[in-house]
């Protein structure tokens, strides 16, 4: 009896690595996508923070109560020094020679978004008076708050500049010192700014 002799199976079962290889090089690549994706938001953001510029630029906002104490210790009449609240944004103050006259000068965003300061100086010359008042012309009186009581304010206007609208009061019923009040805000923020104002000597 002849025996047949059998081969054996050569079948080897399918190897499931090229599959494999797949999916990793397929996770692979989605996991550097979005690495690649965060970088370059991460580098969009650094360049528009260094790059950021406001279309309205923000007014710089100043310290007032050390300058008004210094003015008062040097002025020889009671310096006017506003006590506004929220909505009014300090830009300038400073005492120092205008004209060559000691001046008190505070300026305000107000909260209608106009300018509006204060310049005061003691014998106010034609040249002070000019300088502050740029160009504006006398257009009669108004009465307008302050820490003296209401009083007759000589109204002056301009037709641009800072002293479009301009209110100037004398020495006599300051203590000494000619007080100007202008910007480019109406008479109804003239009169907020000026019924806050406080008298420092």
């Amino acid at each position: 009896m002849s025996s047949a002799s059998q081969a054996p199976s050569s079948g080897a079962p399918t190897s499931p690595a090229p599959d494999r290889r797949r999916q990793r090089l397929a996770s692979y690549t989605i996991r550097n996508m979005v690495y690649s994706t965060l970088i370059v938001l991460a580098l969009v953001l650094v360049w528009w923070s260094l790059t950021y510029n406001p279309t309205e630029p923000q007014p710089r906002r100043v310290e007032v109560t050390t300058t008004a104490s210094y003015a008062a210790e040097q002025a020889a009449w009671p310096v006017w020094v506003p006590e506004v609240g929220e909505g009014w944004t300090p830009t300038v103050a400073w005492f120092e020679p205008l004209e060559q006259l000691p001046t008190w000068h505070v300026s305000y965003v107000t909260p209608e978004g106009e300018y509006l300061a204060i310049h005061q100086a003691s014998d106010a010359s034609p040249d002070w008076e000019d300088s502050v008042l740029s160009g504006a012309e006398p257009v009669g009186e108004q009465v307008l708050p302050g820490p003296v009581g209401e009083q007759a304010w000589q109204a002056w206007e301009a037709d641009s500049g800072n002293a479009e609208n301009a209110w100037v009061l004398g020495p006599e019923v300051t203590g000494g010192a000619t007080v100007v009040v202008h910007g480019t805000a109406g008479q109804a923020e003239a009169e907020e700014l000026l019924r806050a104002v406080r008298a420092q000597e």
